[in-house]
């Protein structure tokens, strides 16, 4: 019959490897109160050397439980939060980003994404975002289209006013409704010929030439006034603004300062900062 194994052969082995392979064998035996030979028979027969090897490697390859979850933490907050979220919340094209691509992207877990989008409304702001940029750009369109409308409504009135003027200056001479200009022309047939203009005043009025007259200043009023319908307030001065740009200058003759200038300068001001106000 087998002899009973001996607790104390364990308990030396615990000893020797909790000193990490240390504690010489004479202490053990002492403490145990068994001889030092004893204990290095136990030690040779149970190989101690080599379950001392086995368990410190063990020990080194499995982290405990603290390290794994300070691992996971650590994982987490290294993600760049904000970075993702600008990505996923700015992108409003047609097919924009998903959450699945961005955890691709990213090295993200698709739960771990998802759940952060959820509880910080990714979903919203991309819309708000969406809305703003949809906004500023039809406000944008409008202020170039109102530009375009001023600027050629105010080659519009020039070009009024100009024929305004040859008008006015037919208007001015008291014999352009009686002058007739003809085309004489002296010799006929083969030989030589002589053309020449005559002009002559007679006493009885040219209503041809009247009523073309009366016939242009009705178009032209006509056209001004269908102009200035279809512009509002804002458009009306920013009109005033191109008008003076374009308007030619008489810098030699003195005119009296009735504060148009100064007018139209602060309703330039005005006009600008009500559209940077806007966007």
């Amino acid at each position: 019959m087998a002899r009973a194994r001996s607790p104390d052969r364990d308990k030396a082995f615990e000893l020797w490897k909790a000193s990490g392979g240390t504690m010489k064998l004479k202490e053990i035996a002492d403490e145990l109160g068994v001889s030092e030979g004893t204990v290095r028979g136990w030690k040779a027969k149970d190989v101690w050397d080599s379950q001392l090897y086995e368990t410190l490697q063990l020990e080194r390859s499995a982290p405990n439980e603290a390290e794994r979850s300070g691992s996971v933490l650590q994982s987490e907050k290294s993600i760049s939060w904000l970075e993702i979220e600008t990505e996923y919340v700015t992108d409003i094209r047609k097919k924009p980003c998903t959450l699945k691509e961005l955890s691709t992207k990213y090295g993200v877990p698709f739960d771990t994404i998802k759940k952060y989008a959820a509880e910080n409304d990714w979903t919203g702001k991309r819309h708000k975002h969406r809305t703003s940029v949809a906004q500023k750009t039809a406000e944008k369109t409008a202020e170039i289209i109102s530009d375009d409308i001023a600027k050629a409504t105010a080659r519009h009135f020039l070009l009024s006013s100009k024929l305004l003027d040859v008008i006015e200056r037919a208007l001015a001479d008291p014999n352009e409704f009686y002058r007739i200009v003809e085309k004489l022309r002296t010799g006929y047939g083969p030989g030589e010929f002589d053309e020449k203009i005559v002009t002559e005043v007679v006493d009885a009025l040219n209503d041809s030439k009247l009523l073309n007259v009366v016939n242009a200043l009705e178009k032209v009023q006509k056209m001004q006034r269908q102009t200035l319908g279809i512009l509002d307030e804002k458009d009306r001065q920013k009109l005033d603004i191109e008008m003076y740009k374009i308007m030619p200058q008489e810098e030699d003759e003195e005119t009296e300062d009735d504060g148009f200038l100064e007018a139209l300068k602060g309703n330039a001001k005005e006009v600008w900062k009500h559209d940077t106000s806007e966007e």
